[in-house]
């Protein structure tokens, strides 16, 4: 009998062969429930490599907030700086170049052409006035300040000038609304159907 024979039978009669096979089992339990402790072992320190990661990344960026109050590193891109605002001081041109005499003619020929504003003349509310606000462009606010200023009747707007135009845009602000829309044409249209 060999030595390895020899301790097998010395293992059986020191314990019982039901015994035995009943470690057997108890063995490889015991195995499988070490290997998932390894395991939760492991998954529980990633989460905590993780979280201490995590943790240290807000403490670095906080930090950077209240020393450099955001200091960016040099790979990160650098943020473009804003136009700065230069101060402009009013001059006239001391070198600007003088007109030619067409220019000057094209000048004043502009002065003259363009209508002088005129305030209209008031006038005072008839018995029956207008509804205004038929003209296109002219809705109940409007035609209150069209009263306010004197204009009550069709034949009023109808007669309206140039010169009066150009001081009822300016007065409403209107920058030309009412030739656009052709309130004077409207108006002798209307006044007509009267």
């Amino acid at each position: 009998m060999t030595t390895s024979e020899h301790k097998s039978r010395s293992d059986e009669t020191a314990m019982a062969q039901e015994v035995a096979s009943a470690v057997n089992l108890m063995a490889h339990p015991m195995a499988g429930a070490a290997a998932m402790g390894a395991l939760g072992l492991g998954f529980a320190s990633q989460a905590v490599g993780m979280w201490l990661g995590a943790m240290a990344g807000a403490a670095e960026a906080s930090h950077r907030l209240l020393n450099g109050l955001g200091e960016v590193d040099d790979a990160a891109p650098a943020a473009p700086k804003p136009a700065t605002l230069k101060l402009v001081v009013s001059r006239p041109e001391t070198n600007k170049p003088k007109p030619v005499k067409s220019q000057k003619r094209a000048a004043k020929a502009e002065a003259v052409a363009a209508p002088v504003a005129t305030k209209p003349e008031p006038v005072a509310r008839p018995q029956t006035p207008d509804d205004l606000k038929q003209i296109s462009g002219v809705g109940p606010k409007l035609e209150k300040v069209l009263n306010g200023l004197g204009f009550w009747t069709y034949a009023q707007i109808a007669a309206l000038t140039p010169e009066k135009i150009a001081w009822l845009d300016s007065e409403l602000g209107f920058a030309g609304r009412i030739g656009r829309d052709d309130w004077i044409g409207q108006a002798k249209a209307l006044s007509g159907a009267n």
